[in-house]
């Protein structure tokens, strides 16, 4: 993206005594015939994670990014980490902005974010565009998994498996099974990932998920849920922790109005890792809704 772009903060009043500094930026200018997309990025992102799709869409679209609390260079505070944390984030985003109806696009937790805030607010939300979304595992999570998340849920394996992987070295073996291309994961990627792992906070917030895997779980949203509006699934093909194949069906039971699209060589973080063609089917979903 752009170097010109320049980050901005809001403090975010989340509860009674508690705040956090949220990280954003924003792209392009107001257009009255386009509705403005916000992209909200996965476990382990920020807004950077999204710099091979955004520039494509800022000429005709007002563009929002930002870091979700516990992530990027959003804030880390020691408190409960959930979807529906992340969905008030938006909430209060959209309220910030002034905004009152966007298209989200979201990739892995943060697309299960969009699904769990258009469930609740649904005449705020145009369209939802979800990139390899989470948050519904079907029978893809093993034994020998199930016990590794266990273990890493742990307050004192968790903490020593933290500090192993919170460098460089882990980030990258870390990323490389969530891309076809390896190539992608170069020094600038996993610095991206590697640095927000130093700041204060981050051992609680990048933990949450394996110690209450529950509060990032759907399972709870009604099926079908809330929101009637448009909905598309666009997946990486090579995707081994999610396959399409089994989490599609399950996706489409909380959204059964979503159509689903695979993309070919390419694997979890599909829309950095084969970018193009992401970049390509996005713009038709756009053009769609016009």
């Amino acid at each position: 993206m752009s170097s010109t772009v320049k980050d901005q903060h809001f403090l975010w009043q989340f509860a009674p005594e508690q705040e956090a500094k949220i990280r954003y930026q924003e792209y392009g200018r107001q257009n009255p015939d386009k509705t403005p997309i916000l992209f909200i990025h996965g476990y382990g992102g920020m807004l950077e994670h999204w710099n091979l799709n955004i520039p494509e869409f800022a000429h005709e679209h007002k563009i929002y990014a930002m870091d979700l609390i516990g992530f990027g260079k959003s804030q880390k505070p020691n408190v409960r980490y959930s979807l529906e944390l992340f969905a008030t984030q938006i909430e209060a985003f959209l309220f910030l902005k002034k905004l009152d109806r966007i298209i989200i696009v979201g990739h892995s937790m943060g697309a299960a974010s969009a699904i769990y805030f258009a469930h609740y607010k649904p005449e705020k939300v145009k369209a939802l565009v979800l990139a390899n979304p989470s948050g519904l595992f079907g029978d893809t999570m093993d034994g020998m998994t199930s016990v590794f998340f266990g273990l890493v849920g742990s307050p004192l394996i968790g903490d020593m498996l933290f500090s192993a992987f919170a460098n460089p070295l882990g980030v990258s073996q870390s990323l490389m099974p969530t891309y076809y291309n390896q190539k992608k994961v170069d020094a600038t990627l996993i610095n991206q990932f590697a640095f927000p792992l130093q700041d204060r906070g981050a051992q609680w917030s990048y933990l949450s998920p394996s110690r209450r895997p529950q509060d990032f779980r759907l399972d709870e949203i009604q099926k079908p849920s809330n929101y009637k509006g448009p909905a598309f699934l666009v997946w990486g093909a090579e995707d081994t922790a999610l396959p399409p194949h089994k989490i599609i069906p399950e996706f489409q039971q909380i959204l059964p109005q979503a159509g689903a699209f695979i993309i070919p060589k390419a694997a979890h973080c599909i829309h950095h890792d084969a970018h193009e063609a992401f970049n390509e089917r996005l713009k038709l979903i756009l053009n769609s809704l016009d």
